[in-house]
């Protein structure tokens, strides 16, 4: 009788337990000020005031100076290493300047105007002094097996600067055969094969998209200075004949101090919940990364990256005040909105380097990234990084708000900062409700965003965290990644590139489990210095070596690991 008693009681409390957490947790601010204030904080942070917050910009100051006021007016401790502050830099190449001088077989100059807005050096041309006589090869376009060959009838090339058409004979077909070898990089690498010293792209098409000049750029990928003149430069094949052209590019070296904003509840708990998003976005695309197809001449435009990432930000102030109010006392929780995601998770990753808080007191890794469009039709969102624990699932699986449909994916790593903290075995959720097309454009404003979505993922957080209150410290569990995409290279390691590093080498920020680096025992924080045959000096040109290797080899890596050199055997 008594044992009987006791299991009736006990499964009495687990349905209890079961129904308790299978309903949102009630929030400690009504949801029409929560609303109020999410519409507040997000259209300021995506204002064109703010200038689309890029790194290391005036915009991205504005961005965290507000963001410090926020947590400061909810007495949250500055947990930076400059208050709420936490510096870092990264290097960046600037073309500091480009000159260009056509003459004729005389050695008159016949062309030699600078302007930015209609010809300039392309970013990822090699920096340096080039002059040589010029050949023109029409588009330059090699493509066998469609018959054409616009080098045809040129004895060689080597030694000279290739001048060629942008885009192709075909342009205003959008299915056409040719335009997968007319792109620009493609008909510069042919060539760059065929021995030219230098290249010069023109446009003569008013419907063609051009190029935009990058003032910043992430390396020089090509081996000889490329330049390019738009149309309203006025330039033909004509002035090229018997021509010869210099073509200077001369770049620096930059910092650029971008800032993570970290705020802190100490509850004098043993563990710590970081709930992350990044704040920083494209600016007017100074850096690249822009999804959107401009008109010729067309002005720069500011990027507000409303949804991305205006959203996770305003959703991150909004989860520091609830749990500054709230009943959960059995954890810390550490609030940082990150810099630098967009140029490669660079804030995340200097935290992780450069904790506040010593990395062994974290249960878990919370992060927001687009959390402001979600789709009234399909009623959903994904969190990613279910995989990472083993208590994941069963815990979601029990969390239900509204009608919202949640959608699981148990991969760890992504474009975005859970990736980081994932790389040093932190369980790690990404909640996001889905891209769109202003992704990446210049029109992801404040005034597409469901606030009431962002507020759903809001209620979500605050209940998965509150079920979580009083459980025990989460176990870790690598996750099998999803089969990469599409990419340019014939092989992959699997490694996550540390962009932060600027010695010699490519440092590794992570490894991807069942790909050739992991298999081969390449580790966190190893440096690649030699893969095959190849040096690999830096990012450039682990890329390049990438597309000359063939997938399958059984070959070397060599690596330094703490100071010592080692090598280990590889199968690409």
């Amino acid at each position: 009788m008594k044992s009987f008693s006791y299991k009736i009681i006990l499964s009495a409390i687990c349905s209890l337990a079961f129904i308790g957490s299978n309903q949102a947790q009630v929030l400690p601010k009504p949801d029409a000020d929560i609303l109020t204030s999410l519409e507040h904080n997000l259209s300021y942070l995506a204002d064109d005031h703010l200038e689309g917050r890029l790194i290391g910009s005036r915009g991205e100051k504005l961005a965290y100076e507000f963001i410090i006021e926020n947590f400061q007016s909810l007495n949250l401790l500055a947990k930076g290493e400059q208050g709420f502050l936490q510096a870092f830099k990264i290097s960046k190449i600037a073309l500091r300047k480009g000159e260009f001088t056509l003459s004729n077989k005389s050695g008159e100059k016949v062309y030699d105007k600078i302007n930015p807005a209609t010809n300039f050096p392309l970013s990822f041309g090699k920096p340096g002094l080039v002059e040589d006589k010029c050949v023109w090869v029409g588009y330059g376009i090699q493509a066998p097996s469609l018959g054409i060959d616009d080098y045809a009838t040129i004895k060689s090339v080597k030694g000279k600067i290739v001048v060629m058409r942008l885009g192709h004979s075909d342009m205003n077909n959008p299915h056409s055969a040719i335009a997968a070898y007319a792109t620009l990089e493609a008909k510069i690498d042919t060539a760059i094969h065929k021995g030219a010293s230098g290249v010069i792209v023109i446009n003569t098409n008013t419907d063609i998209l051009e190029p935009d000049f990058k003032p910043i750029v992430k390396a020089p990928f090509k081996s000889v200075p490329v330049y390019f003149f738009g149309k309203q430069a006025g330039l033909d094949s004509i002035h090229f004949v018997n021509a010869k052209a210099k073509i200077a590019v001369d770049t620096a070296t930059i910092q650029i101090e971008g800032h993570n904003v970290i705020g802190y509840i100490n509850n004098k708990a043993p563990q710590t919940i970081v709930i992350g998003a990044h704040y920083d976005h494209l600016g007017y695309n100074e850096l690249g990364g822009s999804t959107y197809r401009k008109q010729q001449n067309e002005k720069p435009q500011i990027y507000n990256g409303a949804d991305d990432n205006a959203s996770g930000t305003a959703a991150l102030i909004e989860l520091a005040e609830l749990f500054q109010k709230s009943p959960y006392r059995n954890h810390n929780y550490l609030f940082i909105a990150f810099s630098g995601e967009e140029e490669g998770l660079l804030g995340s990753h200097y935290f992780v380097d450069h904790p506040t808080i010593p990395l062994k007191q974290i249960n878990y890794m919370i992060n927001m990234d687009m959390v402001g469009r979600l789709d009234t039709t399909k009623n959903s969102f994904s969190i990613s990084g279910t995989g990472t624990s083993p208590k994941w699932d069963s815990i979601l699986n029990n969390i239900q708000i509204d009608n919202i449909h949640v959608k699981h994916d148990p991969s760890g790593t992504g474009a975005s900062d859970h990736t980081s903290f994932y790389n040093v075995d932190i369980p790690v959720l990404h909640f996001f409700t889905g891209n769109h097309a202003e992704y990446h454009k210049p029109n992801d404003d404040w005034e597409l965003i469901n606030f009431k979505g962002t507020l759903q993922v809001i209620k979500y957080i605050y209940t998965l965290v509150g079920n979580l209150d009083k459980q025990p410290k989460l176990g870790f569990t690598k996750t099998k990644e999803a089969a990469a995409t599409k990419s340019n290279f014939k092989v992959t390691l699997g490694v996550m590139p540390d962009y932060l590093y600027e010695g010699k080498g490519l440092k590794v920020d992570g490894t991807t489990e069942g790909k050739p680096a992991a298999i081969a025992g390449i580790k966190r924080g190893d440096i690649i210095i030699k893969l095959d045959k190849y040096d690999i000096l830096g990012m450039e040109a682990y890329m390049e070596t990438l597309g000359k290797l063939e997938k399958g080899t059984k070959t070397k890596v060599k690596i330094m690991r703490a100071g010592q050199e080692m090598e280990l055997d590889i199968q690409l």
